[in-house]
């Protein structure tokens, strides 16, 4: 009988996105999702981004510069999360991610979901 349980949990389960884990709370005083790499640079530390465009170039060990037509910005992209096959700089890519702030040096974003985009 618990078979049978865990078959609809297991369906509900696997319905949900990387989006809902970072969506949190939507109502009045939530949040509102930043859409391109000029609002992400105004936005505070864990502010959620949905970025689209391109990535550039590799600058460091699961660091990028992603471009979007507002200008660039790095991007930290753990290696599990990066799609495969491997992705040029051509290809149109959906970022999910946090912007994270530091003191001592620029803005970035930290990556949770890539999503290569088909061609137009």
């Amino acid at each position: 009988m618990t078979r049978y349980l865990l078959i609809p949990l297991f369906a509900v389960a696997s319905t949900l996105h990387a989006s809902d884990a970072l969506a949190g709370y939507t109502g009045p005083g939530g949040t509102a999702v930043a859409t391109t790499v000029a609002q992400a640079r105004q936005q505070r530390d864990d502010h959620v981004v949905l970025l689209l465009g391109h990535l550039v170039a590799k600058v460091g060990d699961e660091r990028y510069r992603f471009r979007d037509a507002t200008g660039e910005i790095e991007v930290e992209i753990d290696d599990e999360d990066m799609p495969h096959p491997a992705v040029g700089a051509a290809a149109t890519v959906e970022l999910l991610g946090k912007v994270d702030t530091h003191r001592f040096k620029p803005t970035d974003i930290d990556v949770k979901r890539v999503q290569v985009l088909p061609p137009r």
